[in-house]
């Protein structure tokens, strides 16, 4: 009988090695979950924190390329206007005007107001323009406004001779 009360008794303390053992490695899978989880949760974190920060980066570029687009048509703006104001003055000067002086004048005066026309549709398609076609269309801006001033500085010497 003792030989059967000892493999008893082994047999449970290799039942209850077997259960530690088993509860160990639970231990162990539960304590990697939670570090994983937690790894996870931060790397989650620092991923929102890093996309928040590039919205932010990106509205605050967004919003300084609108106001630089805003002063440039404004600018452009302007020179319409000056140009404006100054064939007016020619256009009443050019209606004064006499025989050969009076042909040049409205050849000078149509060619400031196709030059005019270009530059008006620059402005217009500035207002309207995307941010992949802003560069192109405001280089396009600037040759035309610089072809108007000299169509108008054109029809100013035609009507000083």
């Amino acid at each position: 009988m003792m030989l059967s009360k000892r493999l008893t008794i082994v047999a449970l303390l290799g039942l209850c090695a077997a259960a530690c053992n088993k509860a160990d490695a639970q231990a162990q899978a539960d304590a990697a979950k939670r570090e994983a989880d937690a790894k996870i949760a931060d790397a989650e974190r620092d991923a929102a924190k890093a996309k928040a920060d590039a919205e932010r980066e990106l509205a605050a570029t967004q919003a300084k390329a609108e106001t630089e687009r805003s002063d440039a048509r404004a600018a452009v703006k302007k020179e319409l206007d000056a140009a404006d104001r100054k064939a007016a003055d020619l256009k009443e000067r050019a209606a004064k005007a006499k025989g050969k002086l009076k042909l040049n004048a409205d050849a000078a005066s149509a060619e400031y107001d196709k030059r005019r026309a270009a530059a008006e549709r620059d402005w217009q398609s500035l207002g309207s323009a995307t941010a992949a076609t802003w560069d192109t269309l405001k280089s396009q801006a600037d040759r035309d406004v610089d072809a108007l001033k000299a169509g108008l500085d054109s029809f100013d010497k035609t009507l000083s001779q």
